[in-house]
């Protein structure tokens, strides 16, 4: 009998600790603003950013990563705040808001006299590979309305990477700014770059 108590309470323990796991941890793609630049006036127009198309490969809850050995990890425990287009849509908002003076007012409607640029943006590649480099390539139309043609660019952006999940993360968020950066000067410009 204490045989089988000894037995029994060393499985309890055993399915205990298989089943503990660390909590997950949530990573976000937008950055804290920063100091304010220095002032100026807004900008005539505002933008409606349209939800982001992410290729389905990278359109997962957990951060990729892609290891050496050509195996690709995705940890349970490294997850997106939100599903990954969202979080691209998110911080490539507030990039542009920022950096072009103005406002997505994404379903709103405008305010009067001013036109709306609406910009659709595709994210086809949003990669890491450990201790090496991260990669992103995007694609842009941007609709500045009043009877102009569609103005489609593409970009893409790379950047070297030593560390573990955090300094992924905070490489990540930057390929997205470097990416909102091309954005706004083809909106400026009304040229690609």
């Amino acid at each position: 009998m204490k045989l089988a108590r000894t037995a029994y309470a060393t499985l309890t323990l055993l399915v205990l600790t298989g089943c503990a796991s660390s909590a997950p941890h949530y990573y976000t793609l937008t950055t804290a603003a920063g100091p304010a630049p220095a002032a100026a006036s807004a900008a005539p127009f505002v933008i409606r950013l349209k939800p982001v198309n992410v290729a389905e490969r990278l359109n997962q809850p957990q951060l990729m990563v892609h290891q050496r050995n050509g195996e690709l990890l995705m940890s349970d425990n490294a997850l997106w705040a939100a599903p990954l287009p969202e979080e691209i849509r998110a911080a490539l908002t507030a990039r542009l808001e920022r950096s072009l003076k103005t406002t997505d007012i994404r379903s709103l409607m405008p305010p009067a006299g001013k036109p709306v640029i609406g910009i659709r943006v595709s994210v086809e590649q949003f990669d890491v590979w450990q201790g090496e480099k991260a990669t992103i390539a995007a694609s842009w139309q941007l609709d500045p309305g009043q009877d102009s043609g569609q103005l489609t660019c593409q970009t893409q952006h790379q950047r070297a990477i030593n560390g573990g999940m955090q300094e992924q993360v905070m490489i990540r968020q930057k390929l997205v700014q470097d990416v909102a950066d091309d954005i706004a000067f083809s909106v400026l410009q009304r040229r690609c770059g």
